[in-house]
């Protein structure tokens, strides 16, 4: 008596022997039917030295349709995903630009419903679900043709959601791109490679070398771009130490600030909270030198009356050691500046400015007037004029 396994086996060559091969005319009769089903289920029955023109028409054409009625019907399985990668990682298909940007449309759609569904889930399997689109995201770009416009798409779905994966190979091609001076002309690409720069200078392998580091992570005409952000960056009240002094570095680096611009920044740089380091050693040392001209002070304090904020992180708590030291600093050298806040402070408390936008807020007044008082009796140290002091003394403060 044959055993079981003798039988199944037997059934097995059997069934296999009998299952006939399709040929290009059963191909061509299901591509006019619009069988696409059936016949990517068979496409691969023609044998690769019969695989010409025609099966390859007929399957781009299939393989479309195909694609088509996934998403017409919003059929975004992960089994769905799976069948039209395998077409599209195929050498068939593979180089077929047509057949890609269907590919791409999907997978974007399938990725949006992936992370969305993911999301959904309680939160003990939802970093499992997510881990998972991961996989398959980063699998799919791995073997895509890399469209910098499909990298932009993925990278802004990534970051919605709480994604493991690094967004900067889905900006990259965008950053490195023929037309890369129209794609960094867009905010997300312009903070993208801001990061990564920033990524890459706190590397403990760095060299300090501005130059190569901007050359081997963005070409010139995507930094070019990015001057007017990174300048912005030295002005903001919003940016910290670190981010101006990464924008200092980069623009240091290209020959693009003149000296006074350095100067200025490097004021603009101390007022904010400088970190320590080289760069706030630099900082202080213009401090010093702008003492021995009045004119380049001037200079400098009209271009801080134009900013939208005067520049004034540290006297928050200006009895911070390191904060007090940076206010002598300025004292000693460029007392105007302490003058010219002192008083917008007092015009700003007595609501009296026409300007008053350009002071934080009343806090960093007070506090800085008031130490300024203490200052004045028990260090002998004069940060602002008599008259500055006078009226901020005759304010009735709440």
């Amino acid at each position: 008596m044959m055993s079981l396994l003798t039988l199944l086996l037997a059934h097995s060559f059997a069934h296999g022997q009998s299952a006939p091969l399709y040929t290009l005319k059963d191909l061509s009769a299901l591509e006019q039917e619009k069988n696409f089903e059936e016949f990517l289920a068979h496409v691969n029955d023609i044998r690769p030295s019969e695989r010409m023109k025609l099966w390859k028409d007929m399957y781009q054409s299939m393989a479309m349709e195909m694609v088509d009625y996934k998403l017409k019907t919003r059929d975004f399985s992960l089994k769905s995903f799976k069948q039209i990668e395998g077409i599209g990682r195929s050498s068939a298909l593979a180089n077929d630009e047509f057949f890609q940007l269907k590919r791409s449309l999907y997978a974007k759609k399938f990725f949006s419903e992936c992370y969305s569904l993911a999301s959904e889930q309680k939160r003990e399997t939802s970093k499992e679900a997510i881990k998972a689109c991961d996989t398959e995201l980063n699998s799919f770009w791995f073997f895509s043709k890399k469209d910098p416009d499909i990298g932009l798409e993925l990278a802004a779905l990534i970051e919605k959601y709480p994604s493991t994966l690094k967004t900067w190979p889905f900006y990259q091609r965008a950053a490195n791109d023929s037309i890369a001076n129209l794609y960094c002309e867009k905010p997300d690409v312009q903070r993208a490679v801001i990061g990564k720069l920033t990524e890459e200078s706190f590397d403990k392998d760095f060299d300090d070398n501005y130059k190569n580091l901007i050359s081997r992570v963005v070409p010139d005409k995507c930094f070019t771009k990015l001057i007017p952000a990174l300048r912005l960056s030295l002005q903001s009240s919003i940016t910290n130490g670190l981010q101006k002094e990464l924008a200092m570095n980069l623009l240091s680096a290209k020959g693009l600030l003149t000296k006074e611009e350095e100067d200025l920044y490097a004021v603009i740089y101390l007022l904010d909270g400088p970190v320590v380091g080289d760069k706030m050693n630099l900082a202080w040392k213009r401090i010093e030198d702008l003492s021995s001209s009045f004119k380049n002070r001037q200079k400098i304090l009209e271009q801080i009356k134009n900013l939208p904020i005067i520049p004034d992180k540290i006297f928050k708590d200006p009895n911070l050691p390191r904060h007090k030291a940076i206010i002598n600093l300025f004292a000693k050298n460029f007392p105007e500046f302490l003058n010219y806040y002192g008083e917008s402070c007092v015009a700003y408390l007595e609501n009296k400015s026409e300007t008053s936008s350009n002071i934080a807020s009343s806090f960093q007044c007070n506090e800085f007037l008031k130490t300024a008082r203490e200052v004045r009796k028990t260090d002998k140290t004069e940060w602002v004029s008599d008259s500055v002091e006078s009226k901020y003394s005759g304010l009735r403060r709440p």
